[in-house]
């Protein structure tokens, strides 16, 4: 019979290795999970949470990393972002600049992405989107799926 690796959620990490709870949870807090256990909590296999309590000091936030560098960039650029007038682009413009089904970016719009006027919901008729507003609404959606790994949200949200 071949050996797999185990996945564990925080609890069973904290007993297994016979440190609190709260230790391995501070450990974990910005690693990105190994995968899901039973109940849908996050989970890591032994092997990562070693690296993790291990780590020091623990890594700084780089803004760069995520949505915050995104705010940053466009925070000194907005003369540039902001100039002439604005793009109003339907849902099947806006899904064919970004690479996406329009069915997906009707998704977003009921998922709370920003709008420059609405539409119908149910069919995504008359909405008017801003590229600016719903590309950072994407990033920053994706990048908190995915440090999340959170990925039946992220396949819900369809990211």
């Amino acid at each position: 019979m071949g050996m797999t690796k185990q996945i564990y959620s925080i609890s069973a990490l904290a007993v297994e290795l016979g440190r609190d709870r709260r230790t391995v949870a501070g450990a974990l807090d910005r690693v990105v999970p190994d995968g899901m256990v039973k109940g849908g909590h996050r989970g890591w296999y032994l092997q990562t949470a070693l690296k993790a309590l291990k780590a020091e000091p623990p890594r700084q936030f780089d803004p760069s990393d995520g949505p915050l560098g995104t705010m940053l960039d466009r925070l000194e650029s907005w003369r540039e972002i902001y100039s002439g007038k604005p793009l109003d682009l339907s849902i099947e413009e806006m899904a064919e600049i970004i690479g996406h089904p329009a069915s997906s970016v009707l998704t977003w719009l009921r998922a709370g992405c920003p709008y420059a006027k609405r539409g119908d919901f149910e069919t995504g008729d008359g909405f008017k989107l801003r590229a600016p507003w719903v590309v950072d609404w994407l990033c920053s959606t994706s990048f908190i799926a995915r440090k999340s790994g959170d990925v039946a949200s992220a396949a819900k949200l369809q990211l």
